[in-house]
């Protein structure tokens, strides 16, 4: 009869164990999920996402000519864009954020259109018209941005210069690419994430209010089985002291989805041909939109600093 409250006892904690490993199961398949598969705006929600953070020229980005690009990725699927061409020898990719497509790409637009630069815009896959199947915050996009730039060298001569810019989730790809692709001569990095992990941990608490690192490694788990790849390896903090190219770093003092430490120490991390600009009133991803004329005075200055002859002006 005495053993009987023990092997009761043993049996509550096997099952209150098993109960909390389905907990855990049940969660980091839920949020692995929702990493995976973020929920992608169209094209017409997209637009109003832009319109209404303060700063579109739609009329002006609509009245203008582009060619279509449909260029296959590494990984099979055709990521869908556009080019819009000048007469110069000058070409910027602009890199859309989660959820985004191309219409968070074009909002930045006039602000090297009006330059003279060949401006690039397109669906990262799993957003938008690319089709992909999932999201992996640079793992996989960085070479599909590297096929893009292969285009452009193959297409317009290798005599051509291509420059990045990068908001948010597009930030961190860029700067991944530019640690594996040393033709790219430039980069603007606006609001990026620096570390993978350490920005689903921060996302995880707010949301659930649980701080658990271990639940973020469960989480990987899953996502290594699912995707194919491990989100320790999505870390562009790591990237940043290898690669020589000048870098505009951008961010809103008042972002609380990505907070501008990241920004902050990135720029620290990066060695030489660094520049930062903080925006005193940018939420995440609306630092151009709080102000586009100092937007634009910042970007402007950066650029002909990349490109002392070219003497660029403000415009957009």
């Amino acid at each position: 009869m005495g053993g009987f409250p023990v092997k009761y006892a043993l049996y509550t904690i096997i099952v209150l164990f098993i109960i909390l490993i389905i907990f855990l199961v049940i969660i980091s398949v839920r949020y692995a999920g929702r990493v995976l598969y973020p929920n992608t705006r169209s094209y017409e929600e997209a637009k109003d996402n832009v319109t209404k953070q303060g700063y579109f020229p739609e009329a002006y980005i609509e009245s203008l000519p582009y060619e279509k690009l449909d260029i296959r990725s590494p990984y099979g699927y055709i990521m869908k864009g556009r080019i819009y061409r000048n007469d110069s020898k000058k070409f910027v990719i602009i890199v859309h954020g989660i959820t985004m497509n191309i219409y968070g790409a074009l909002k930045y637009l006039p602000f090297f259109y009006e330059k003279g630069f060949n401006v690039v815009v397109f669906d990262q896959r799993n957003h938008g018209l690319t089709s992909g199947p999932n999201t992996t915050y640079g793992y996989f996009e960085k070479w599909d941005l590297r096929s893009i730039t292969d285009h452009l060298f193959d297409h317009y001569g290798a005599d051509i210069s291509v420059g990045l810019h990068g908001e948010s989730m597009g930030g961190a790809i860029s700067v991944l690419n530019m640690a594996i692709d040393k033709r790219i001569d430039f980069g603007v990095i606006d609001c990026a994430f620096s570390d993978l992990p350490e920005t689903l941990l921060m996302r995880f608490i707010e949301e659930s209010h649980l701080n658990s690192k271990k639940m973020i490694n469960f989480v990987n788990l899953f996502i290594k089985r699912k995707a194919g790849f491990s989100i320790e390896d999505v870390s562009p903090i790591r990237e940043i002291p290898g690669i020589e190219k000048p870098i505009l770093f951008i961010h809103g003092e008042k972002d609380t989805y990505v907070p501008s430490t990241t920004t902050k120490t990135m720029y620290a991390f990066k060695l030489h041909n660094k520049y930062l600009y903080l925006a005193k009133d940018g939420e995440h991803a609306t630092s151009m939109a709080t102000d586009p004329d100092q937007y634009d005075e910042e970007l402007t200055r950066f650029l002909n600093v990349v490109y002392p002859k070219s003497d660029f002006k403000e415009a957009h």
